[in-house]
């Protein structure tokens, strides 16, 4: 990497983070006035009514950090491949208005070349969500999935489950099941053959899962064996655990489906290896469009570019323009592509189909380049 290269990837790192900082406190700014009550009726609870209004209001900015914090990450996910092309653009726009891109065609660099480290910069920004997506937002999903009156607690509230069928069409019913400790309350277990008839139930006043053996460890539990014929059923006894596919994340991702989206690699091959599961469909377009979504802003970059990798300046407002009219339309109709399952495509191919459409593209508009 030579001088120029380290020039214009500090320069793009800057814009990123600027850019970056300043669209994440504008919409967290908005949220906190809009919901300042929710805040604010937290503190009362936390510290009381008779405290006085300015450390009630900091108290209230706590929660209302310890809320938006976490949400960096995902902003993250969502937003990365928009802010570098903006960024892109903003060091584009001032290296132009500078004259910058002239001196340095003059001096014989081809604007091809002088693309290469605005597509490596959106390369290694990949990479750095790819390690969000794997290690940072597993770790976090319970607070993303809070709302603002949970501002105050590390997950979101227990939630009763309803009669809740496995791949091979088990029925699992708690009384509650807390996402944030990942146990069951209450929990009954009916097992059925393949004619939907039931044959065992199990019962315990509490469940916690064990990940290596993929089963609910029951406490105080029991179990009957109920006869196919209706004979009757055994009398009551001890039962240790019941094997399923209904894990803590596969119940929060029933209840809030935004949370495959949290999922690391590892999770959803672990929750594959279920073969008739229902959500098969939903985990593997999950863990495909984590890498076709890296992909697609490289080259939504590279279609980018052009409009303002020219040898003349000037025009730069009219070239914002047109970047953002063809950018963002192509961005988020790829993007919704992803994630909306297509009628007669498979998981793979229906991610993979805006980079297989945008790919010849963005390398003809680079090849395009007048240099």
């Amino acid at each position: 990497m030579n001088r120029i290269d380290r020039y214009i990837v500090g320069r793009i790192l800057l814009n990123f983070v600027l850019l970056f900082a300043a669209l994440f406190l504008f919409a967290a700014t908005i949220d906190i006035i809009l919901n300042l009550d929710e805040f604010t009726q937290l503190a009362d609870d936390h510290v009381g009514e008779d405290s006085s209004w300015w450390w009630r209001l900091i108290v209230a900015l706590g929660f209302a950090a310890n809320y938006h914090l976490p949400q960096i990450f995902q902003f993250y996910a969502w937003l990365y491949g928009i802010v570098a092309v903006g960024a892109a653009c903003f060091t584009l726009a001032q290296m132009s208005r500078y004259r910058e891109l002239v001196s340095i065609v003059a001096s014989g660099v081809s604007l091809r070349r002088i693309a290469m480290p605005f597509v490596a910069v959106s390369v290694g920004l990949g990479v750095v969500q790819i390690f969000n997506q794997e290690v940072i937002l597993p770790k976090i999903a319970p607070l993303l999935l809070r709302t603002h009156k949970h501002a105050n607690q590390e997950s979101v509230d227990a939630f009763p489950i309803k009669f809740t069928d496995d791949a091979s069409g088990m029925l699992l019913q708690a009384g509650s099941f807390d996402p944030g400790t990942g146990k069951l309350s209450k929990p009954s277990f009916i097992v059925r053959d393949d004619q939907g008839r039931t044959t065992s139930r199990y019962w315990a006043t509490s469940a916690s899962w064990d990940e290596p053996d993929l089963q609910w460890d029951l406490t105080a539990g029991q179990v009957v064996h109920i006869a196919a014929d209706g004979r009757g059923s055994t009398a009551p006894q001890p039962a240790a655990s019941v094997g399923t596919d209904l894990s803590p994340t596969m119940l929060t991702m029933r209840r809030y489906g935004q949370v495959a989206g949290m999922l690391s690699l590892l999770q959803i091959n672990e929750m594959l290896e279920w073969p008739d599961s229902r959500d098969t469909d939903a985990l593997r377009r999950s863990s495909v469009s984590r890498f076709a979504v890296v992909v697609l802003n490289v080259l939504v970059l590279m279609i980018g570019l052009p409009f303002f990798l020219d040898r003349l300046p000037g025009g730069l407002f009219l070239k914002a323009i047109l970047c953002a009219g063809v950018v963002l339309p192509i961005y988020f109709t790829a993007a919704g592509i992803m994630l909306v399952p297509i009628p007669g495509l498979t998981p793979l191919l229906g991610s993979a189909l805006p980079v297989l459409i945008l790919l010849p593209i963005a390398l003809g508009r680079l090849g395009s380049l007048r240099t």
